[in-house]
């Protein structure tokens, strides 16, 4: 693994997905891809085949999603690298609204197999996203576990 692959990497990894391609997407991914990111999905997915329902969901719910790096850093001693981002976009039409959001997160790739991702890990921030779509009340002053409670409260 070197430095100068999971640069190119991480210019691949956002091309694709800015594409709304799921085959550009998949074309960087091993078969058997361990797939992480249970900020949007319920559980940790196993495999291409399991995972063309979650990149479904996500071009149904993000129609129009964009990511632009921010930063990124690598560790080829270790084969990892991490690509922060933005993300923009705007809300979905069942959320009836012409709203948009503009968020944070990280793309964390822990492990490769050969040139293609083996293990994938998300992290982004889905509570500001569906604030400023307007899904969930602002959160003010309240703290983490403070403001999920209010939430489920008032039954958001």
């Amino acid at each position: 693994m070197t430095e100068e692959f999971l640069h190119r990497f991480a210019v691949d990894w956002l091309r694709a997905w800015n594409s709304h391609d799921t085959e550009q997407v998949f074309a960087l991914l091993d078969e058997d891809v361990v797939w992480d990111d249970r900020v949007f999905w319920p559980d940790v997915i196993h495999g291409k085949d399991e995972l063309r329902s979650y990149m479904d969901k996500i071009w149904q719910a993000m129609p129009d999603v964009a990511w632009t790096e921010i930063e990124r850093f690598v560790n080829p001693d270790r084969s990892r690298g991490l690509v922060l981002f933005e993300q923009t976009g705007g809300a979905p039409a069942a959320f009836g609204t012409d709203r948009r959001f503009r968020s944070h997160g990280c793309d964390i790739f822990l492990s490769f197999s050969g040139d293609r991702l083996a293990h994938y890990l998300g992290a982004y921030d889905i509570v500001g996203m569906l604030e400023q779509l307007g899904a969930i009340p602002p959160r003010g002053t309240r703290t983490g576990s403070g403001y999920v409670m209010s939430l489920l409260r008032s039954g958001s």
